[in-house]
């Protein structure tokens, strides 16, 4: 069925509909005629039409008043379905919204058929769908392990730094610390451009430094950098006041992302909620510096596009739009699903993080071959804070523990009608010492509990089993849910009362140091400390920070995070097992560590070959 514009064939069709639709009707040409209002020359015209788009079955028979046979293969709504879907499929999203009336449930339906890797025009296209719109890409600000996902493809680093602690150029191909000096410097390629056509050169660079660190949440973890200055155009150069032989990793995170200083002004939170089919930010437009560039940014879709003038190997995509479809599940986890619709719509590419529509049972996940599916247990993972505030003892947080530990939580979780894929966490990384916890005598606990979480599928199953548990102690309790802004503002301002407060630990690629950042400076878990606990954790942190190169800061690490849990200040949840589906229908996918496919390198032999 060829894709059409034509609002007078539909027309005609859904006159015709009125005969009775999937039924045999006969019928004389004359009477089809009138019934469509229209000559029967025109009619017949029409009839052979519609059948070769086949929309309908038309037998003629010879002879004046004999009855042919019709019959109605669609319905209207049907018709009007099939042909929106065509018209998502080649990009003509505003036309198929409005042959559906502006159904917005039936367009995501229809997104959700079609999504998938397309080649128009001899440029590759991918198409997602994803259960919540995303908050503004910006580096700056607090963000969801899909937004970093995507913020590591709109933004380059000066540097990259693996999960092992190694350093490779990204923006800079050359870096130098001088230990003696307690400096570093940077030194970059050349004719570097921001998205925008403006030049990345070391005077921005030095400015944007400057800048982060006069916000709050840059100050701890830039406080012993005092001067930040461009040596030439193509060198930037930070003085310290202490040793850090690992700077270089520590500004590779996420947050440190090469952005235009000017962005750091941007308002990104009401704006969506304020605008929801404008363009984010209209007045200034997301600039970013890495291999896509976002076109378009909408509380409905987001639109990256290639940027041609990446410093490295420019991306084998040319577009990716993810459109925000609300699941029949409301509260769904993060799903993205790939469908190869060139080649067959059964064949998929599907990203779950923690996806509840896979099977109960982890080890049935290997029993797919190799072929079909990638899969890991993600870096970081679920916990829970016991907040200070509710200065319970160390024996009363023991308890509390042993009440609501991993492997208690993880049966009460499998009696939810949506399994979640997981296993159980006993320390921050599923690598790191299992810690398990010897049984103390019951102690007296406030008798009701308050919860505190943001809006996240798992964590409400999390919370709803964590009640389940106090429950049958003997307590009552209450969850508090938040949006993920208004959470991260509460703990900032250090205003969040609730005795536990669950959270998730999302970890980037950048794994040491990225661990590292969340310990000195995540806001949640500094609110959720004491003072002393505090002061303790920032002096241990410091002293990896000036000893300890950055091969050796996921064990230094480990053993501070064992003794926060053996204090009973925090309690690993579980960690979700990322599953990327993909049936070989394209090449080159992998599973990245935020359970999405790295859309860099998306390609088919179908796109070469056609």
């Amino acid at each position: 069925m060829p894709v059409l514009n034509n609002d007078k064939k539909i027309l005609h069709f859904s006159r015709l509909s009125k005969l009775g639709v999937k039924q045999e009707i006969a019928i004389t040409l004359q009477e089809v005629a009138e019934v469509m209002f229209t000559s029967t020359r025109h009619c017949r015209t029409l009839l052979n039409e519609m059948r070769d788009f086949g929309w309908l079955e038309w037998t003629p028979k010879a002879g004046r008043n004999q009855r042919s046979r019709l019959y109605l293969v669609y319905a209207v709504d049907e018709l009007k379905a099939e042909l929106a879907q065509q018209m998502i499929a080649v990009g003509k999203y505003e036309k198929a919204l409005t042959l559906i009336g502006n159904d917005q449930v039936l367009f995501g339906q229809l997104l959700q058929n079609t999504s998938g890797a397309v080649q128009r025009e001899g440029r590759l296209h991918i198409q997602l769908t994803y259960a919540r719109s995303f908050s503004a890409l910006l580096p700056h600000i607090a963000l969801r392990n899909s937004e970093r996902f995507l913020v590591r493809q709109v933004y380059c680093c000066l540097v990259l730094c693996d999960k092992n602690g190694l350093i490779s150029p990204q923006l800079a191909h050359h870096w130098v610390y001088n230990a003696e000096l307690q400096r570093w410097r940077f030194y970059l390629r050349p004719a570097l451009t921001f998205h925008d056509g403006s030049a990345i050169n070391a005077d921005k660079i030095a400015e944007l430094f400057n800048r982060l660190k006069q916000l709050a949440t840059y100050q701890t973890e830039l406080a012993h950098v005092t001067h930040i200055s461009a040596v030439n155009p193509l060198c930037v150069e930070f003085q310290l006041d202490q040793p850090d032989p690992g700077f270089a990793g520590l500004i590779a995170d996420v947050k440190y992302s090469i952005q235009p200083y000017l962005q750091l002004q941007s308002q990104p939170y009401s704006q969506l909620k304020a605008q929801p089919h404008s363009q984010l930010n209209a007045g200034a437009a997301i600039v970013g510096s890495g291999a896509f560039r976002v076109q378009e940014h909408t509380q409905q879709y987001l639109r990256l596009q290639a940027y041609d003038n990446y410093y490295g190997h420019r991306a084998l995509t040319d577009t990716v739009t993810i459109w925000q479809v609300s699941s029949q599940q409301t509260d769904l986890p993060c799903t993205t699903e790939l469908q190869a619709n060139v080649v067959h719509k059964t064949n998929q590419i599907r990203s779950n993080y923690a996806a509840n529509s896979l099977e109960r049972e982890i080890d049935s996940l290997e029993q797919t071959t190799e072929s079909d599916q990638k899969s890991r247990i993600e870096y970081g993972c679920l916990l829970a804070m016991i907040n200070s505030k509710t200065q319970l003892s160390l024996l009363q947080r023991k308890y509390l523990s042993q009440l609501l530990a991993a492997d208690k939580l993880m049966s009460e979780l499998t009696k939810s009608a949506n399994p979640i894929e997981a296993i159980p966490a006993y320390n921050l990384l599923s690598n790191w010492l299992k810690i398990m916890s010897v049984g103390t005598t019951e102690q007296p606990l406030p008798s009701k509990l308050t919860i505190a979480i943001f809006e996240h599928h798992t964590l409400k199953e999390c919370a709803q089993a964590m009640m389940a548990l106090l429950q049958q102690a003997g307590f009552e309790c209450e969850v508090n849910i938040y949006s993920f802004e208004e959470l991260v503002q509460k703990a900032s301002a250090n205003t969040l009362m609730e005795d536990l407060i669950l959270i998730s630990l999302d970890l980037d690629d950048n794994l040491p140091t990225s661990v590292f950042h969340w310990m000195l400076s995540n806001s949640v878990l500094n609110q959720s400390l004491s003072a002393e606990a505090s002061h303790w954790l920032q002096a241990k942190l410091i002293s990896i920070r000036q000893q300890q190169p950055l091969t050796n800061y996921l064990t230094e690490l480990e053993s501070i995070s064992t003794a926060m849990i053996t204090e009973h200040w925090m309690i690993p949840m579980l960690h979700h097992r990322q599953t990327l589906y993909f049936q070989g229908v394209l090449k080159g996918v992998s599973i990245n560590v935020w359970g999405w496919p790295e859309i860099q390198d998306v390609w088919s032999e179908e796109f070469v070959n056609s």
